[in-house]
């Protein structure tokens, strides 16, 4: 037990001495969430432009830390079944519940519930103020 205290304090001691590590740290959260963010958006996008839709059924609903999603089944136009995560808020729609599904008809595993336009926005809106938050916690560090 005392060895890892002794490492932890030898950690703790070089990271308060030499902050480069936490700098690049923050750095690399922040940019890495304004990319996964930026590619949702773009991904949002062509669903959007060349997406079609299709009805799904919420076959269950995943537990997370933060809050609950949908798992969704749908059927592509040529007849094959696929499942994807939300990734918004569950609301209130129960198991079973038709939903309407948009998807990549070149690739059918990209895909999203269409509508809740409110709840895309708030949720890759905070996303990219979180980022933010990093790099500009990156960057002050660095004074």
């Amino acid at each position: 037990m005392l060895d890892l205290v002794t490492a932890y304090s030898a950690i703790y001691a070089w990271l308060a001495e030499d902050l480069r590590l936490v700098r690049l740290l923050f750095l690399v959260v922040g940019i890495g969430l304004a990319s996964n963010t930026i590619w949702r958006l773009w991904r949002d996008a062509v669903l959007r432009r060349l997406g079609k839709s299709t009805e799904g059924r919420i076959v269950r609903v995943s537990t997370g830390d933060s809050y609950d999603t949908a798992i969704i089944r749908y059927t592509d136009g040529e007849g094959r079944t696929h499942q994807f995560d939300s990734e918004l808020p569950h609301a209130v729609e129960p198991i079973g519940a038709i939903v309407e599904v948009r998807y990549d008809p070149r690739n059918p595993h990209r895909a999203h519930v269409a509508g809740r336009p409110l709840g895309r926005i708030l949720l890759y809106a905070s996303t990219l103020i979180v980022a933010a938050g990093f790099v500009f916690l990156s960057m002050v560090l660095s004074h």
